[in-house]
């Protein structure tokens, strides 16, 4: 999981360790990446109280800055807090502008301390010039409405404030819930060019703990480092700040506001978040059970294909089918029922979930645009199995509020056989998905599987492997069928109603 990525920190220094570079550096590490620090400010502070806080001397920043960057040619991301000086915000757009340009960067802006003054800068005057360089903009509502000159009392007051930051330039916002008058729930507002929803936690605390904002912008500089995407890296950030919050770290010894606690990546499904997206489904009662684990899950286009297949060994497999005006649409799908069913094997219908009730199918297969469309309760009714396509955290805890028989993670690498709508998953993102999961949901990894990665896929704990072109293009069908199975195994008998 380790890959040392490098993150720059920008940040001040917290003497009593719980906020800060310190908690911002064991934050990064746990997400196996490498922290470099350039301080912007010295403090002098206990969990209960700042005595005091000094900038550092431009020059002694300007030459870290220079350091670090001229001496580490691969940072990947650059997470940004405590601002004391103003000229500091110039150097940054400078270093951003060139040497840094392209770099991923998350900006907390932290405006005073929870238990006194850090001094900090207004930097109310700098923000149309800096967010065009932030990927990610975290105020907390505070933060937000001092900012924004505006008072946050409603969703369409969030959402306003949130849409004058990336007017500002920033690409995405994430305004956080933290210090909201909800004494039950926690909401962190999420908003991009392509992506609204609000992630919610019940609250544990009211008084929280310290450190969770710099914990936050820090794991998700972390994962932008890795690669994830900033919907995806919103959800396990948050996922890694309420564990930290929920289990602080001295604990023990009563503190009112005990420092942010650090469990590596040891994060459950029970860390994870509410997804709410307007429009999108849920359910509150799950669907019918399929086995965690279903083994070698081929794709097909055909009933031949099906036959061929199971005839082979194979018990779980999927008809995809796209023409929508295909005669024979029905046909196939009903002959495809009829033999699986026939054989005791797991038969999934892509996307036709109307006519896959109609035949009587094991379950369907639909993707996250089909379920904006689709009846779901029907399906549910109808005693189908649902099987969810996903591609990232974000997605995966959409698919979680459904309650479904499986959820898809991918795409894993590249693959041919269709238009992607993100990058590959990689095998470090399953890793991470299926910690999550664990054996709550059934799972299926799918996208770019074959037979010299697919190992590596099959060690993160994955329940299935679905495949196209690893076995329709194969040159000897049979014999690449026996490596699949013997690598994925068939997943056992299947039981129909």
């Amino acid at each position: 999981m380790n890959s040392n990525e490098k993150v720059l920190v920008i940040a001040g220094l917290d003497s009593s360790s719980g906020a800060g570079l310190v908690s911002d550096c064991i934050t990064i590490r746990d997400f196996g990446c490498y922290p470099l620090n350039c301080v912007t400010t010295l403090t002098a502070q206990s969990f209960d109280r700042i005595c005091s806080a000094k900038s550092v001397d431009f020059n002694m920043f300007k030459d870290t800055l220079d350091v670090l960057v001229s001496d580490n040619k691969n940072i990947k991301a650059v997470k940004i807090s405590l601002v004391s000086d103003l000229n500091f915000i110039d150097y940054l757009i400078e270093k951003l502008s060139t040497q840094l340009k392209g770099v991923k960067v998350v900006f907390d802006p932290i405006l005073k301390g929870t238990k006194g003054s850090l001094n900090s800068a207004d930097i109310k005057s700098v923000l149309k010039k800096f967010l065009p360089y932030v990927d990610i903009f975290t105020p907390n509502l505070e933060e937000a409405e001092y900012l924004s000159d505006s008072k946050i009392k409603t969703d369409g007051d969030i959402q306003s404030a949130a849409a004058l930051f990336r007017s500002y330039g920033a690409k995405s916002v994430i305004i956080k819930g933290g210090h909201s008058s909800d004494d039950e729930f926690c909401s962190d507002y999420f908003q991009s060019d392509e992506f609204t929803f609000v992630l919610r936690q019940k609250r544990t605390s009211k008084a929280g703990v310290h450190g969770g904002g710099c914990a936050l912008s820090s794991a998700l500089a972390a994962l932008l480092a890795k690669n994830f995407a900033m919907h995806d890296a919103a959800v396990i950030a948050n996922a890694y700040t309420t564990k930290g919050v929920r289990e602080p770290d001295l604990a023990s010894e009563n503190l009112v506001r005990a420092p942010f606690g650090h469990h590596g990546l040891n994060l459950d499904l029970k860390d994870m978040p509410e997804v709410f997206q307007l429009g999108f489904p849920s359910s509150k009662e799950s669907f019918a059970p399929c086995p965690l684990k279903m083994g070698l899950y081929p794709v097909v286009d055909s009933y031949e294909w099906i036959e061929r297949l199971v005839n082979l060994g194979v018990k779980t497999i999927q008809l995809r089918i796209k023409d929508k005006q295909r005669d024979d649409l029905y046909l196939q799908i009903q002959k495809s029922v009829e033999f699986c069913k026939e054989k005791k094997v797991r038969l999934f219908i892509d996307d036709h979930y109307e006519l896959a009730i109609k035949a009587g199918a094991y379950g369907v297969h639909l993707g996250m645009e089909d379920l904006l469309k689709a009846d779901v309760e029907k399906i549910r009714q109808s005693g189908l199995r649902l099987g969810v396509s996903t591609h990232g955290a974000y997605e995966t805890l959409k698919a979680v509020s459904l309650k479904p028989s499986y959820i898809a993670l991918g795409h894993i690498f590249e693959t041919q056989s269709k238009i992607m709508p993100s990058k590959p998953q990689g095998v470090y993102k399953l890793n991470l998905l299926m910690r999550i999961l664990k054996s709550a949901f059934s799972t299926v990894a799918i996208g770019g599987i074959k037979l010299d990665n697919v190992k590596s896929v099959v060690q993160t704990g994955v329940g299935s492997v679905a495949l196209i072109t690893g076995i329709t293009k194969a040159d000897d069908v049979d014999s690449t069928v026996k490596q699949w199975l013997e690598i994925c195994s068939d997943g056992g008998e299947s039981s129909w109603k």
